[in-house]
C-alpha cells in the first residue's frame, strides 16, 4: 500500500513539523507532494541561514526516541541527511526499531520518497 502525500501530512509528521515551528508546519500543510515539501523546506533552510537544520537539532535533543526516528526520516526526505547522521553519532539508519505504528509507516514514506 502507497502511503499518499495526504496521509503523510496528516499524520505524526504534522507533530514534528510543528513542534520546530510555525513556518515548518505550514510548509507540510500547503504543499501537496512530497516533492514540493521537500523544495518548500530546502527554501526555508537557505532563507534564515539553516532555520529547518537548526530547529531539527534542538528538537532531537528533546523528542521521543520514535519522534526522533520519524525526525531522521523527516530529514533524509528534505535532502538534509547529513544532519540526521549528525544527530545520531554517525547511526542515522541503523536503529529505527524505537519508530512503530503510524511512526513506522511515515518513515518508511520518507524513505521510499528520498
Amino acid at each position: 500500500m502507497t502511503y499518499t502525500y495526504a496521509q503523510f501530512k496528516a499524520g505524526p509528521p504534522t507533530r514534528i513539523m510543528a513542534a520546530l515551528g510555525p513556518g515548518f508546519l505550514k510548509a507540510l500543510k500547503s504543499a501537496d507532494s512530497y516533492m514540493e515539501f521537500t523544495e518548500t523546506i530546502i527554501r526555508l533552510n537557505d532563507a534564515p541561514n539553516g532555520h529547518f537544520t537548526k530547529a531539527a537539532r534542538r528538537y532531537a535533543e528533546v523528542c521521543s526516541p520514535g519522534e526522533r526516528e520519524l525526525l531522521k526520516g523527516i530529514l533524509l526526505l528534505t535532502d538534509f541527511a547529513h544532519v540526521a547522521d549528525e544527530i545520531s553519532q554517525g547511526n542515522a539508519y541503523t536503529y529505527m526499531t524505537p519508530a512503530s505504528g503510524i511512526f513506522r509507516e511515515a518513515l518508511a514514506a520518507c524513505v521510499m520518497n528520498a
